[in-house]
């Protein structure tokens, strides 16, 4: 090499400085802060890089993700990445996958070529699947996130520091951008995404151009593939029709066609699932309405206005009267900042964001559940993105260079503690209690009487325990398998009706023993199924008039509404008072590169443990709720006798 890195190898030693030019590093994620940590890694000498990330760009990410360019909007950001870091050295030897972390692309065998993983995620999902794979080929990950002005960065080892899942994740209040506008997979996605659509047609200076729910399209672009510069350019010709027919027109076709028609050429992002369809405005108008909440006949007539589901043709049509409203109401007022309490505000982002969800497939939701989930956006900002690649890479060279005992947890903090924006603690042991990385033997409690097969598969083991592609045994038996790679049509027909059966009619009884395991993750737990009927609904009701106390009668309300879906309780691991600290940035997004998004509507406790220690405290009714995010957990305690960690430790839990 040259003397660019004469610094590094002064800094570092010759020595490390070899270790890391041989090294090979996999960096999953290519966003706000892998776009900083892939530069980080080539100016000091890495030369061996893989980037994974299924995002694609987006005009609003321009403004903290330094190595996109307006040209690149709509490209895939980890082909971009790669482009722009071999500037800094053209002799690196980058390898760029635009895809799904989460598929068999990248399985066990594909891990186990790296050195180090770096991860970059923003989703829950995505990063409990990266932390098996990581234990199970034994390679160190290096875990960070941020969460507007905080950060974090941590490190996970097999058998020497705790894993990601070895405390319980929090259900997230609050999430980030980052996941919303590709691809999409609850409704919280839509509706962020209704909200940023919002900001773009009718913030005007009052947005101030900053604001990243001011660049979700532009509007006036109908290039749908292809490039100036290969000469290959496929226009929308009807966007400029619509755009002559009246305002509200062309906005529809743009967001709902136009940019439906790029998303759909996008194919990298629908090779395990279908992809969506642009709509046509007229074939929409001309559908005769088909109202099937009408079935429910008198029930309607009590129900309030805004708890409604619309139909989908009600949503077009509100959504066409808001815009033209709204259009005019911006110009008189030199712009609008979107309210929740306003009317027409929020029946434009709830039309727009069930119109979306229609195009992705998402159940679509009403006014009054748009408008509590609609709250809560946690902005990206570009320094705090830097920081943390910082550090990443700091702990990164001391991974490299042997120096694993040096290496700790970093969080960043918003307001300094002891004059220190940034605390260091050390790495946290194992939890002996992990069904992840410490132990295989969890219980889950069900009505196995009501449950079905099917419902235990998705709901349970794939969206709260993240097994990917289950495989069931039971005893000796196969009673089913995951994934459809290995099965033919009619083995596929033949899983599709065992999940329609009840568990209790399936060796899914009370005291059944299931190995569950998952071939791509290299998964494997034992769970013992316990039926119990305390989940429904006359038992809970029950319950509530028995405990009901006048002096809280607010706090038990509250209490039903967020216990009205919990069907299961899932026994595996306990969340600490020390470990509180943990849920400041974790949140979903939040898919959820997919984004999924995790429906935690039970909880996790030790096992085996004594009935009076099973925590009843209910959680989130459904994942409409939750997304995941750009963040990471703050999920290290502090150091009890460092007085400096003990006070941040303090101002966090203030905070």
């Amino acid at each position: 090499m040259t003397d660019r890195f004469s610094a590094m190898k002064l800094t570092y030693g010759e020595e490390c400085f070899k270790a890391i030019q041989e090294s090979k590093v996999l960096v999953i994620g290519a966003g706000g802060i892998g776009c900083e940590v892939l530069k980080n890694l080539v100016l000091a000498g890495f030369i061996n890089i893989d980037v994974v990330d299924l995002d694609i760009i987006d005009i609003s990410n321009l403004n903290r993700q330094f190595l996109f360019r307006m040209n690149h909007v709509g490209q895939p950001k980890a082909l971009v990445a790669k482009d722009a870091v071999l500037q800094y050295n053209p002799l690196a030897n980058i390898n760029a996958y635009h895809g799904d972390v989460k598929t068999q692309q990248f399985d066990l065998e594909y891990f186990k070529k790296f050195n180090l993983v770096l991860s970059a995620l923003d989703n829950i999902s995505a990063r409990r699947h990266v932390n098996r794979l990581c234990l199970s080929a034994g390679l160190p990950l290096v875990e960070s996130g941020t969460a507007g002005y905080l950060g974090q960065v941590t490190i996970i080892k097999k058998g020497e520091t705790e894993c990601y899942e070895c405390h319980p994740l929090p259900v997230p209040k609050q999430f980030p951008v980052c996941t919303i506008r590709s691809n999409p997979s609850a409704p919280i996605h839509c509706i962020v995404w209704a909200k940023m659509l919002f900001g773009k047609l009718f913030g005007g200076q009052k947005n101030g151009g900053d604001d990243d729910t001011n660049g979700i399209t532009d509007m006036d672009n109908n290039i749908i593939s292809g490039s100036e510069e290969n000469g290959d350019i496929v226009r929308d010709e009807q966007l400029l029709v619509e755009k002559e027919k009246g305002y509200k027109r062309w906005v529809f076709h743009k967001v709902f066609n136009t940019d439906i028609q790029i998303l759909a050429k996008m194919a990298d992002l629908w090779k395990e699932k279908q992809p969506p369809s642009p709509l046509s405005l007229d074939n929409i108008l001309d559908q005769k309405e088909i109202d099937e909440t009408s079935k429910e006949g008198d029930q309607l007539i009590n129900q309030l206005k805004d708890q409604k589901l619309w139909s989908f043709k009600e949503n077009v049509e509100v959504f066409l009267d808001c815009a033209e409203k709204l259009k005019d109401q911006s110009e008189k007022e030199n712009g609008l900042v979107w309210d929740k309490d306003d009317e027409i505000s929020l029946s434009f982002v709830c039309s727009a964001s069930n119109i979306r969800s229609q195009i992705f497939n998402i159940p679509m939701k009403s006014r009054f559940d748009v408008k509590s989930m609609a709250g809560n956006i946690i902005p990206a900002i570009g320094t705090t993105n830097a920081i943390i690649s910082g550090l990443v890479l700091t702990e990164a060279i001391k991974i490299i260079g042997g120096r694993f005992n040096e290496c700790h947890s970093t969080y960043l903090m918003k307001e300094p503690s002891s004059r220190r924006l940034l605390i260091p603690t050390s790495l946290e042991e194992p939890n002996p209690k992990c069904f992840v990385c410490n132990r295989n033997f969890i219980t889950c409690k069900l009505n196995t009487d009501k449950v079905t097969v099917g419902k235990f598969v998705n709901e349970i083991l794939k969206k709260s325990l993240a097994v990917n592609e289950p495989i069931l045994t039971v005893g000796n038996d196969l009673i089913y398998e995951g994934g459809d790679q290995d099965l033919d049509k009619e083995e596929i027909a033949q899983r599709k009706k065992i999940e329609e059966k009840i568990m209790g009619q399936y060796r899914l009884v009370n005291g059944s023993q299931v190995i569950i395991e998952d071939y791509n993750q290299d998964f494997k737990v034992t769970m013992n199924i316990v039926h119990t009927n305390e989940f429904d609904e006359d038992i809970k009701k029950k319950k509530e008039e028995e405990n009901k106390d006048q002096n809280r009668a607010k706090q038990q309300d509250e209490k039903k509404k967020e216990e009205d879906e919990k069907w299961f309780e899932i026994i595996g691991s306990t969340t600490t008072p020390s470990n509180e600290n943990k849920k400041e940035c974790d949140a979903t997004n939040t898919n959820e590169n997919g984004m999924v998004d995790d429906d935690d509507d039970f909880e996790i406790l030790e096992t085996p443990v004594p009935e009076s220690l099973v925590c009843k405290t209910s959680s989130t009714a459904s994942t409409n709720t939750t997304t995941t995010t750009n963040t990471t957990s703050l999920k290290r305690k502090y150091d009890e006798e460092d007085s400096e960690i003990s006070d941040a430790k303090k101002q966090k839990s203030d905070s």
